[in-house]
């Protein structure tokens, strides 16, 4: 019981969050909405396909800050609400790629061998909701006393020591039977609460990248890249209930849970890239599974108003390591050149989320992995840019499709995610300053508390605003 309670807050749902990519990159690559696979020549794609990075003839020094305003809507038991976050100064990437020409290597086909390091932000995870409304039906005071059932109170403190040991302590709940130590009731003599929750998230999960790769007579484009990715991620939720015409029990309560959690983790790719003429270049690239390695920290508070008194209780500090593995991922790209004004990239992107994993050395993570075999499924990612060149003004445009990670018989499956681009970018030889904008824009069903007792399903629609820049020099 000890091992269940202390790993409730490592769920598939973690698992899920390191695993799901939707890239940043540079300014050019985000508004061609990150469809820049086979195009190479941007440090945006050495974490995408390593071979795309042959195609770079110059050394270049590339930084990326980006602005991005969240914004969510939440509709819950017929209430609706808005909230939002704002990150002012947000790093996308960084990068030092150098392209060294070998001519002496001709008579072996090789014309440039390339190096670089980059850092590629993967997902930023920055998100303020607020929900509220009239709960008729129950109370999270009911899954308190769900959690409880079965063990006798004086064992909660060591049995579930952050969640329902709390709420005894606090009087959220109660003995069912005075005469039974074990099974339990909320505290509350009637429903009709205002219920209320208010979740912040906050952290990114980004990788960095070394890599090498091969042009042979621009025609095939081979590379390979060492990717260590690195995860932060805090969340805290706060719970909050209150009651009208109270004679009996809480007149309200607020439950707030913290998590904290870093992590780092490994990965490998290999990618090719062919030109079988000048105007065209397909490409793909295959990634291992990432191994991360995660640490979390954790604590609960409790807060009662009884009457005109105040029951407050803290959990002790939790800690917890574990691993995720994430799936195998694969790609392929097509771009068109046209003529020296328009290009064309297309890119698709596969992951098997159903094959995520995940264990630790204390728990066995047994629910959680049929949890992942039951509700994830294959992810597909479609990507489409343009880039038009007058001189050295460039205009682009682009978007984007991700598909639910979730299967059918889920809430979420069809939380699919969509983004649209556009940007410009003016180019010399040996400076160069791109700007782009980009919209994304999803929805999915979120439950403020899950188990024997699940709350009414709260819908929440998600947008983002990104302004992004890239400055840099090439020599």
């Amino acid at each position: 019981m000890l091992l269940c309670a202390l790993a409730i807050a490592q769920n598939e749902t973690d698992a899920l969050r390191y695993s799901f990519y939707i890239p940043n990159g540079t300014a050019r690559a985000n508004g061609m909405a990150g469809s820049f696979g086979a195009l190479g020549a941007d440090p945006s794609v050495i974490g995408f396909n390593p071979a795309s990075m042959g195609v770079y003839k110059t050394t270049q020094i590339s930084f990326s800050p980006s602005f991005k305003i969240n914004n969510t809507e939440s509709s819950y038991l017929g209430t609706k609400n808005r909230d939002f976050s704002a990150n002012y100064f947000d790093i996308n990437e960084a990068s030092f790629v150098q392209g060294i020409s070998c001519k002496e290597e001709e008579n072996l086909g090789l014309s440039y061998f390339v190096w670089g390091v980059s850092y590629n932000k993967l997902n930023k995870f920055s998100e303020n909701i607020s929900i509220n409304g009239i709960n008729d039906n129950g109370s999270l005071t009911d899954w308190f006393a769900s959690r409880a059932n079965g063990i006798n109170y004086p064992a909660l403190g060591d049995s579930d020591p952050f969640y329902s040991h709390l709420a005894w302590e606090t009087y959220l709940i109660d003995p069912a039977v005075d005469t039974i130590t074990d099974q339990y009731v909320s505290a509350y003599d009637h429903y009709g609460e205002k219920q209320s929750q208010r979740l912040t998230k906050k952290g990114s999960l980004g990788e960095y990248n070394i890599a090498i790769a091969f042009n042979f007579r621009h025609k095939v484009y081979v590379g390979m890249d060492l990717g260590i990715q690195s995860v932060n991620y805090k969340q805290t939720i706060i719970s909050y209930e209150e009651r009208e015409n109270v004679t009996n029990g809480p007149k309200t309560f607020t439950f707030e849970d913290y998590v904290s959690s870093r992590g780092s983790g490994v990965n490998f790719k290999f990618g090719i890239l062919y030109s079988p003429i000048e105007m065209i270049r397909v490409g793909a690239s295959i990634h291992t599974p990432t191994s991360i390695n995660m640490k979390d920290r954790y604590t609960t508070s409790c807060a009662t108003q009884l009457g005109d008194s105040t029951m407050t209780y803290q959990s002790p500090e939790g800690e917890f390591e574990y691993n995720v593995l994430s799936p195998l991922r694969a790609n392929a790209s097509i771009c068109v050149i046209p003529n020296e004004h328009i290009l064309v990239n297309l890119d698709y992107d596969l992951a098997n989320y159903n094959s995520i994993k995940m264990r630790s050395e204390d728990y066995d993570f047994a629910t959680e992995t049929q949890n992942i075999i039951n509700n994830y499924k294959v992810g597909h990612c479609l990507k489409l840019g343009a880039e038009y060149r007058l001189g050295a003004l460039n205009m682009r445009v682009g978007g984007a499709y991700y598909t639910s990670p979730y299967k059918s018989s889920s809430p979420n499956s069809n939380s699919n995610t969509w983004l649209v681009s556009a940007g410009l970018g003016f180019r010399t030889n040996y400076f160069f300053f791109d700007i782009a904008y980009s919209y994304l824009q999803n929805s999915y069903v979120y439950y403020m508390y899950e188990g024997l007792v699940t709350s009414d399903p709260s819908k929440i629609k998600f947008n983002r605003n990104q302004i992004s820049f890239t400055i840099g020099c090439k020599f």
